[in-house]
């Protein structure tokens, strides 16, 4: 059946990015690694000082991830616009993908989370902290606006771009690139250190079958829902275990 769905929904997959998304997408993601996260942050906590704003890290976060959203689909409009159409062509199947997805995603994450690497992740914590803070805006982060960013980025971009000529290098590289990306700044943690890679293990499964999510619904629309389920499962965890 799955074979079938794939058949069905892949004969629409390419193409989907345009060369002008494709370009200015690439330089866009590499702003968004590397520039955004010190000159955004820095600005809004700038602005957070002078205007004695008082925001707590997810509301600086929510407007952050608001604006990077806002700029993702001016870049990627045309790819956005030509995702829903294969979705709506598409939503049985693609809902199947999801269900599947899901139970896969939240399995696969629990079998990684129990492997003991002797180092415990942060990110647990903080998802408490946030939560306690400002409810509303670390749901807002979480559960929609940094899901549907990286979803475009991770899966849209990166996957799309290499998935023709090279599929399991595709996968690979998309999983791998988002797992490390979700845990590279434990590294300056003083307690963590290097060793904080090594959580990296727990986004595999999460990076995996959102890129396999992508591959056989053909919409990005797809993993991104999905991607915003198993987070809301995630951040639920963290709040009611806290």
């Amino acid at each position: 059946m799955e074979m079938e769905l794939a058949g069905k929904v892949n004969q629409n997959w390419r193409p989907q990015l345009t060369r002008w998304e494709k370009r200015v997408g690439w330089c866009f993601f590499a702003l968004y690694l590397f520039v955004f996260p010190f000159l955004v942050g820095g600005v809004l906590r700038l602005l957070d000082e002078r205007l004695a704003l008082e925001l707590t890290l997810a509301q600086t976060n929510t407007i952050y991830y608001a604006v990077v959203l806002l700029l993702v689909a001016a870049v990627f409009w045309d790819f956005l616009r030509h995702a829903a159409k294969i979705l709506r062509e598409n939503f049985r199947p693609s809902l199947f993908i999801f269900g599947v997805g899901l139970l896969a995603g939240l399995a696969g994450t629990c079998l990684m989370a129990a492997i003991p690497t002797g180092v415990e992740n942060p990110a647990i914590q903080g998802y408490r902290e946030q939560h306690y803070m400002a409810a509303a805006a670390t749901w807002a982060v979480v559960v929609v606006l940094r899901p549907a960013v990286e979803e475009i980025l991770y899966r849209g971009l990166l996957f799309g771009s290499l998935r023709k000529g090279h599929r399991a290098l595709a996968y690979a590289v998309s999983a791998g690139l988002f797992a490390l990306g979700s845990v590279w700044q434990h590294t300056a943690d003083p307690e963590l250190g290097p060793a904080a890679l090594l959580l990296a293990l727990q986004y595999l499964p999460l990076g995996l079958v959102t890129a396999w999510s992508y591959d056989v619904s053909g919409s990005v629309y797809t993993p991104m829902a999905l991607r915003m389920a198993l987070q809301g499962a995630f951040l639920a965890f963290a709040v009611v275990t806290g």
